[in-house]
C-alpha cells in the first residue's frame, strides 16, 4: 500500500520580508487528517509560515509541498486559488461590503460554481454551524466571535486539504475562546482535514494539537506530543514557554562517605 503523503511538507523553508530571515532552515511535516500547534511568542514567526503556506510569500530558500504537490520554491510559487487551503485570520479578515451568506459563497464561486448554488451551498454551511440568522447581516453588524466564526465558515467553504488558524481566538474573551475552540475541534472532526493551528496561548495548544511545535525566532526547538513538550521540553526556553512548573530551582549539596 501507497503511504499517504503528508498533508503540509516544510523542508529547508527560509522567509524573509528583508535581509534579515523572519523563519529559518524550517522543516516541518503535517500528516494527513492531523492537527498541529505552532506555539511561540509574537515575533517568532507563526503568522510569517502560515502566510508563505498560504501562498502570501514566496520562500527565499526551501519549499512547501500540500498532499505531495511542491507549491513553492524560492524560483516559483502557486498562487493562493490554486492551493488546497483555507485560512482563519487573526484580525477576522472579512469583507466589509459583503453580507455574511455573500462572503462565505465567495469561495464556492471562485471554484467555478454557479451563484445561485454557491449561495446554496453557503447557507447550507451557514446552517450546520449555527449562523443561520447572521447570513444578512455584514461585518459591521456581527460581533468579534461572530466575525471569527463567519472567517470559518469562509475557510471551510474551500474544502480544503488543510486548514491554517493564524491566533484564531487572540481577540476573543475567555468564553468566547473556549466556544470557538470547541468549534474547530469539531469542523475538524466533520471534514478529516489536516490544520496548523497557531497561537502564543499554551494552554490553547496542548488542548487542540496532536502535536505541538515551538517556533523561537523562526527556528523549531521541539516537536512532539502535548505530553512530551510539557512534560519533556528540550531546554530551560521550552520549558519556560510551557508552563513554570516545568522549571525547578534547587540546590546541590555535596554528600561525603
Amino acid at each position: 500500500m501507497i503511504a499517504e503523503p503528508p498533508a503540509l511538507a516544510c523542508h529547508g523553508l527560509t522567509l524573509a520580508y528583508t535581509a534579515d530571515p523572519v523563519v529559518r532552515h524550517l522543516t516541518l511535516e503535517v500528516g494527513a487528517g492531523e492537527t498541529v500547534a505552532l506555539l511561540g511568542p509574537s515575533g517568532s514567526g507563526k503568522s510569517t509560515l502560515l502566510h508563505a503556506v498560504a501562498g502570501f510569500i514566496r520562500p527565499t530558500a526551501g519549499e512547501i509541498a500540500i498532499s505531495g504537490r511542491v507549491v513553492a520554491t524560492a524560483q516559483r510559487a502557486e498562487p493562493p486559488e490554486r492551493r488546497s487551503v483555507g485560512m482563519v485570520f487573526q484580525h477576522y479578515a472579512l469583507w466589509p461590503h459583503m453580507t455574511a451568506l455573500e462572503t462565505v459563497a465567495f469561495p464556492f464561486q471562485r471554484s467555478g460554481m454557479p451563484r445561485p448554488d454557491a449561495r446554496r451551498e453557503a447557507a447550507k454551511l451557514l446552517e450546520l454551524m449555527g449562523l443561520g440568522r447572521l447570513s444578512a447581516r455584514p461585518p459591521s453588524e456581527l460581533s468579534g466571535g461572530e466575525q471569527q466564526r463567519i472567517g470559518l465558515a469562509r475557510a471551510l467553504a474551500r474544502r480544503a486539504a488543510l486548514y491554517l488558524f493564524d491566533e484564531p481566538t487572540a481577540h476573543l474573551d475567555v468564553p468566547l475562546r473556549a466556544a470557538l475552540q470547541e468549534e474547530l475541534a469539531e469542523q475538524r472532526t466533520r471534514t478529516g482535514a489536516a490544520a496548523v493551528h497557531a497561537t502564543h496561548d499554551v494552554a490553547e495548544a496542548l488542548a487542540v494539537a496532536d502535536r505541538v511545535a515551538l517556533l523561537r525566532e523562526g527556528q523549531l526547538v521541539q516537536v512532539g506530543t502535548p505530553s512530551e513538550v510539557y512534560q519533556e521540553p528540550v531546554d530551560r526556553w521550552a520549558a519556560s514557554l510551557t508552563g513554570p512548573a516545568s522549571i525547578l530551582d534547587v540546590i546541590v549539596e555535596r554528600v561525603e562517605g
